[in-house]
């Protein structure tokens, strides 16, 4: 079989050695804010950027041309540690444009300076602020969506089961969860590690579980979704995961896939081969992620 050398650069790229010098946060930020080589897609053209301010938090919007009235909000992952609003930038833009929807990204806080439930408190804000407010003005929307990948996929999936520790938190009418991390160990089933996963791979799993979780139960459904109630689960909306049969987290996707389908609930599970963690940010560069990107759009949609 020809090897593919736009595989193969992505994943050198994501083989790199972190730099030496920083300590292992820093480390973890920086390799972040670089997970995607640059790529971008026509979102980032096409999409205004609008900055709002929710309450103390910055967020920002990605309005495609002609929004429709629905609305997103996407959490962006990092392992609670690391990611920001422009790291992400480019798949909620993508998602924007694809799904004609406007994505709201919030810039939640990030542990080890906040740990939970600081990060799933600002993610349910988001959704406050979504369901009243759109880019331009407020007022209600007909659709409210949720996203997230890895971390940022914990976190969606933790609120559209209901499990933010507030009251008054709405319930998105749509999920869509890339590469989701929706448990720390030890859990049990669900989680194997896989060694030729250049993102989620040895020792970081769990350091950033304990640098999330800081002495918190990790069996809390709040921080690890997959082990939440049949009756939470029961309540979940259509959902759509995404994972890659090559990285370390498949196993939790398939896990919870299989609870959720147990309790006759609506969720499809996309397996994509050979991809790495959050393929869909190389977009334009590998044709698997800009597929990927408007198989979830399109779900958005529906």
């Amino acid at each position: 079989m020809a090897v593919r050398t736009d595989l193969a650069e992505v994943f050198a790229h994501l083989r790199r050695e972190p730099d030496p010098d920083l300590d292992p946060v820093s480390a973890m930020r920086a390799m972040v804010e670089g997970y995607g080589m640059g790529c971008a897609g026509e979102g980032l053209v096409a999409c205004r950027v609008v900055p709002v301010q929710i309450g103390a938090m910055a967020a920002e919007w990605l309005v495609p041309p002609q929004a429709a009235d629905g609305r997103v909000v996407y959490l962006h992952g990092g392992g609670w540690v690391a990611g920001s609003m422009a790291s992400h930038r480019v798949i909620a833009a993508e998602l924007a444009l694809h799904s004609g929807m406007a994505v709201l990204v919030p810039d939640y806080r990030l542990a080890p300076e906040h740990p939970f439930p600081a990060a799933l408190i600002d993610g349910a804000a988001a959704l406050v602020h979504a369901i009243g407010n759109g880019p331009d003005a407020p007022g209600p929307c007909s659709r409210l969506a949720l996203a997230g990948d890895s971390a940022g996929g914990n976190l969606a999936a933790a609120l559209a089961l209901g499990l933010a520790p507030l009251s008054g938190v709405p319930r998105p009418d749509r999920l869509v969860l890339f590469s989701p991390f929706l448990g720390l160990e030890p859990i049990g089933g669900g989680f194997t590690r896989e060694p030729d996963d250049p993102a989620v791979a040895g020792d970081a799993m769990g350091l950033v579980g304990e640098l999330y979780a800081q002495g918190h139960n990790p069996d809390d459904p709040a921080i690890s979704p997959l082990l939440a109630g049949d009756s939470f689960l029961q309540n979940l909306p259509p959902t759509l995961i995404h994972a890659s049969a090559a990285e370390t987290l498949r196993g939790q996707a398939l896990a919870f896939a299989q609870r959720v389908w147990g309790l006759g609930g609506s969720l499809r599970l996309s397996m994509w081969p050979d991809m790495p963690h959050v393929w869909h940010v190389f977009m334009g560069k590998l044709p698997e992620a800009d597929a990927a990107l408007v198989e979830a759009a399109a779900f958005l949609r529906e």
